[in-house]
């Protein structure tokens, strides 16, 4: 095998920010690492989702470049080129690069993206491995999606995998034992794995008749499972507001075809009869011992809470609850006792009107 290193081409920056010494070590030593890779792992366009809103919503420096030419096969995955009417221009370059990131609290992190390599996968994956090293990254995320028989109207289930058992314990909703194609993210984390590192995968199931389309619904969910895992704080809003516009017209199509409304009727009852015997997948946000509490017990806390609140209030008044039980009574009192001379001195009543 050829060397890994020679498919490595640093950028200035990028080159100074990685190099560093034991008297001055790399200010990028430790951070965290996400993957993000186009290809067959990428239902609901995720990844590019991901990638584009990390680009145009967040500062960040390019740090390495891969040699495509030695990886991609152009005529399975074509670059574009734009053609002005007179002339082409615009040749899109197919590029796997390393970028630092820093999130909305200007915490740093990596990301390492672009179109999955054809070619040469140990190599290229020696290389990734040998920059982890280096850095001796802390941790390393992944997010894939894959298109399943499930409807667009129930939350969106997760596959979860890696080897930080803590973090990913009791969030899965479907955990098959299968063989399956692999991906370059898939033989990475085989990889770090084995090479001691902490890795958490969250694998998104996005209804198989929205895979060849653009569905937030799939990177909202996913960069909930990356801020979580990898504690960043990356903006959704417009990923949000195009899920909800991507709602509407699901719910309009939906409406106006019997044959689509057939289906998801059919796929949610699937789905229901699956999940109701399914223990209910834990939040990220809960430690693994706690779980996400119902209405009942929401209403219960809430009423709880505001009793708390008013007897609070009471007590800072200096009212105590038998002074306010007598107050009440006496207002009760006084009104109804100003109520029946209203009634007597009423002109309209001695009348008879």
């Amino acid at each position: 095998m050829q060397d890994p290193h020679h498919l490595i081409q640093f950028s200035p920056a990028g080159r100074d920010l990685m190099t560093g010494s034991e008297d001055d070590p790399s200010p990028l030593r430790g951070t965290k690492l996400l993957l993000l890779f186009g290809g067959h792992l990428d239902a609901g366009h995720l990844t590019e989702q991901i990638r584009y809103l990390l680009f145009n919503r967040l500062n960040h420096e390019q740090l390495i470049t891969f040699d495509t030419d030695q990886l991609i096969d152009y005529r399975a995955q074509r670059p574009h080129i734009t053609f002005d009417g007179e002339k082409f221009t615009d040749y899109q370059r197919p590029e796997i690069s390393l970028d630092v990131f820093t999130d909305e609290m200007d915490q740093p992190f990596l990301v390492l993206s672009g179109p999955e390599p054809d070619y040469q996968w140990e190599r290229f994956s020696d290389a990734v491995m040998s920059i982890v090293r280096e850095l001796d990254l802390s941790q390393v995320a992944i997010v894939d999606a894959i298109p399943l028989p499930v409807p667009h109207t129930r939350p969106l289930g997760v596959t979860t995998h890696g080897s930080r058992e803590e973090l990913l314990e009791g969030l899965s909703t479907w955990s098959p034992q299968a063989q399956m194609l692999a991906g370059m993210s898939q033989l990475l984390e085989v990889k770090l794995t084995e090479n001691g590192r902490k890795v958490t995968g969250f694998t998104l199931h996005v209804p198989h008749y929205l895979a060849d389309a653009t569905y937030p619904q799939a990177a909202v969910a996913g960069l909930e499972y990356l801020s979580a895992a990898m504690g960043i704080v990356v903006p959704t809003d417009e990923l949000r507001e195009a899920g909800r516009q991507v709602d509407r017209q699901l719910a309009q199509q939906t409406e106006n075809s019997p044959q689509i409304s057939h289906m998801v009727v059919a796929l949610e009852a699937q789905f229901d009869r699956y999940t109701e015997d399914q223990e209910q997948p834990r939040s990220l946000l809960l430690p693994p011992n706690q779980h996400i509490p119902d209405g009942e017990e929401i209403g219960a806390q809430a009423e709880d809470f505001l009793n708390t609140q008013s007897q609070h209030n009471a007590e800072r008044l200096g009212l105590s609850s038998t002074a306010r039980d007598e107050d009440e009574s006496a207002e009760e009192s006084n009104g109804a006792e100003s109520g029946s001379e209203t009634d007597g001195d009423n002109p309209q009543d001695s009348d008879g009107r």
